[in-house]
């Protein structure tokens, strides 16, 4: 008990120290801006302190202004992406000059120099160098890649998904997996909002169980991927950063409706000449429009994007044996036996389990985005998105695990399911995000809060009933009943971040300090064997696998011994958990201008790792006698978890210039990275406390949500006391060379 007070009030500490700092101090996750930097001189080199320095966004007309360092230097923060911008300079004395069409990608830090003559009746050239290129630029150290507005919209992609878009860096394996790390430690985020799916069950990101896209692809402006980036304002990964930037509206009114559409006919369906499904059949339609705009011209924008998605098609490629028949689509199931199961439940249990073949899943969605964005002054802008996701996918049931002899459940050759063993997988997203920048002579701040409340949650097709596994000749014949893993399966996840950037600007060096703060707050509730234990013989009286037709005739058939399935049915409060988590991030850092030509990032990042659920004391496993990997008796304690201890990831970046015109550059850099763990890992721990005695009577139930208690498990999971989450170590070194 004593460590788990600890525990509490080292993260009530820390919640608190962020807490004080957010005002000032904190930093995202993911980059949404860009920024321009240079050094202002005359014409003899000398550099031009008294000069100043403003950069026009032409299409909207917002301004950032900065005042140039003893050491000539400029910096404009935390810009607008895109362009293309006007900048101008100007010092009393001398000649103003100006560097029109500029465009910044993502995270890209420009650099632009400007020579400046004296006022004179004849004007004299006036130097000004531009690093226009997103390869050849002093803001780049480590492996990177970005996708820009005119890439994204040239791009092929069938399914019109920023995944398509992931695929382009050479360094994944073009399924989310870069550098050879699982999909789940890559950071996944939105306009910087973190947009992964935390909890780290199946697919990486929002929406990816039901195969939906959590933001319009049409409203993508640009993309990055970041391996190594030196920057220690970024973390959450060990594989990669990801990160898309959403469109915002400008003075120029614009409008596009979109409309892609594909059926059967437009797919491929032979492989050699060869058929591979006998009579497809598909309707596949995505909609949209988007409108965007000025409210005030100058001041107030807007951007909206709306989108459906509607896809059927069939729910088997396979149709029952009937008489003879055999051949491609054709399954060994005869139709004249899944009749008659089908009637043999609707006589005995009054249970119509549903059509076997000739049914359709669909899969639908719907997304929109708002995004609203105001130049509060030349030195403040703010902005605001709203992102909604409500997708469905109807599958059939879980294709292998626990299937009888692990031979799957079809629909194949081999067997073909019921309709009802079916279900319906939804996933529901609601996200907002709010951005502040702020500049002033030597500062700049950039405050960014978020929420994404995520609902996931399957809808069975079956009424409460067990699961039957029948079996024939030693492969799986048919499948009936309710879908065993999703007996009141839901999964509730809340995240908030809060982020700030500090900046300061001295001479040569840009400081910054920042900070991070993430709560992980989940409800999980999953009740595999409520109806019974499907993978057990049904001669058991909690089993219902059946190892022959005839075994499940004989076990159906009128009479005393009827297998009494409507008994298996569970009933009471449902088994659900709630788990929180959190992560709180320090950080500080320097961006040196060491020489004209070599630019140094080296900082510090510290993580906290947090747990903040208090799990239900546990005698029952602190009684085992576990064996360590020296066969030493252990302690295993389910009901404690890890102290918040902190991880550090320090990093160094550079870049030099080794031709004056860039024309060749060598960059690189060195340093740890710390990523967060799928949090099914702590979740399991919660899920599963084995036969905890103050988790069942005489003990009082501990009520959770949606009608859940916790409850005692099968099995026991706990954590090591010392566990930390993953870090490593990356170094990339790469030289870039203009070709002729």
């Amino acid at each position: 008990m004593r460590r788990a007070a600890s525990l509490i009030s080292l993260s009530e500490f820390l919640v608190c120290i962020g807490l004080v700092l957010l005002p000032s101090t904190v930093s995202a996750q993911g980059v949404t801006t860009a920024a321009l930097t240079g050094v202002v001189s005359s014409a003899d080199g000398q550099p031009l302190s008294t000069a100043n320095v403003v950069a026009i966004h032409v299409p909207t007309g917002t301004q950032y202004r900065a005042s140039v360092t003893s050491s000539g230097r400029y910096n404009l923060p935390n810009m607008r992406i895109g362009g293309p911008y006007r900048i101008t300079v100007t010092s009393l004395g001398f000649e103003p000059r100006s560097e029109s069409d500029v465009n910044l990608g993502l995270g890209q830090a420009l650099r632009l120099d400007f020579r400046l003559t004296r006022r004179a009746v004849e004007l004299s050239d006036v130097t000004v160098t531009a690093e226009k290129d997103q390869v050849l630029n002093s803001g780049r150290t480590g492996a990177s890649m970005v996708v820009g507005e005119a890439k994204v919209a040239v791009t092929p992609s069938i399914k019109r998904s920023t995944r398509d878009l992931t695929r382009l860096d050479p360094r994944s394996d073009g399924n989310m997996s870069f550098g050879g790390r699982n999909w789940l430690y890559n950071n996944i985020s939105v306009d910087g909002s973190y947009f992964n799916n935390p909890f780290g069950l199946d697919d990486p990101a929002p929406g990816g169980q039901t195969n939906a896209e959590p933001v319009p692809y049409d409203a993508v402006a640009e993309l990055q991927v970041s391996l190594a980036p030196f920057d220690v304002r970024e973390g959450g990964f060990t594989g990669a950063n990801i990160n898309t930037v959403t469109k915002s509206g400008t003075n120029q009114i614009r409008g596009s409706a979109y409309s892609f559409a594909r059926n059967d006919a437009l797919q491929g369906n032979e492989v050699s000449g060869s058929k591979v499904i006998a009579n497809p059949d598909l309707t596949y339609n995505q909609s949209g429009i988007s409108v965007s705009g000025p409210l005030i011209e100058d001041r107030l924008f807007y951007y909206v994007n709306g989108e459906i998605e509607r896809t059927k098609d069939p729910g088997s490629n396979f149709v029952a044996r009937r008489g003879s028949a055999s051949g491609l689509g054709v399954s060994r199931v005869d139709a004249t036996v899944m009749d008659a199961i089908r009637q043999r439940m609707i006589t005995e249990y009054g249970y119509d389990p549903g059509p076997y073949e000739g049914y359709f899943f669909r899969t639908d969605n719907d997304k929109l985005l708002a995004k609203v964005d105001w130049n509060i002054s030349g030195s403040q802008n703010l902005s605001f998105r709203f992102n909604y996701l409500d997708a469905k996918r109807d599958l059939g049931p879980h294709p292998f695990v626990l299937s009888f002899g692990n031979t799957g459940r079809g629909p194949n050759e081999s067997s073909l399911p019921f309709y009802k063993s079916g279900y319906a997988i939804n996933n529901a997203l609601y996200s907002y995000a709010l951005e502040h920048n702020s500049r002033s002579a030597r500062f700049a701040n950039r405050f960014f809060a978020s929420y994404n409340r995520f609902r996931d949650f399957r809808q069975p097709f079956s009424e409460a009933f067990p699961t039957i596994d029948i079996g024939e000749g030693g492969v799986t014949y048919t499948t009936l009943g309710h879908e065993p893993f999703s007996i009141q399966n839901i999964l509730d996840q809340d995240v908030w971040q809060l982020t700030n950037n500090l900046s300061h600007f001295r001479g040569k060096h840009v400081f910054t300090l920042g900070a991070n703060f993430e709560s992980f707050d989940f409800f999980n509730s999953f009740n595999i064997f409520r109806h019974g234990v499907f993978f057990l013989p049904a001669f058991i009286p909690v089993g219902s696998q059946f190892g022959s037709l005839n075994g499940f005739f004989a076990a159906t058939a009128p009479g005393a011994g009827k297998k009494n399935f409507n008994g298996m049915i569970g009933g009471g409060p449902f088994k659900g958990e709630n788990i929180h988590v959190g992560q709180f991030s320090l950080y500080g850092q320097d961006e040196l201008l060491a020489t004209d030509r070599l630019k140094l990032t080296y900082g510090v990042r510290v993580d906290f790792p947090i747990y903040f659920t208090d799990p239900v004391d546990n005698p029952f496993s602190r009684s085992l006698k576990a064996l360590d990997e020296n066969r030493q008796t252990e302690v295993v304690d389910q009901s404690k978890l890890p102290d918040a201890k902190p991880i550090f990831s320090p990093r160094v970046g550079f870049n030099w210039n080794a031709v004056g015109e860039r024309r060749t550059q060598v960059r690189g850099g060195t340093g740890i990275f710390t990523g967060r763990v799928p949090f099914v890992w702590v979740g399991n721990v919660i899920s599963n406390p084995g036969a905890n005695p103050n988790l069942a009577s005489p003990a009082p139930p501990i009520p959770t949500k949606r009608g859940s208690i916790l409850q005692q498990s099968f099995d026991l999971n706990a954590m090591d006391p010392d566990f930390e989450w993953p870090q490593v170590w990356t170094t990339d070194l790469a030289v870039d060379q203009q070709l002729p």
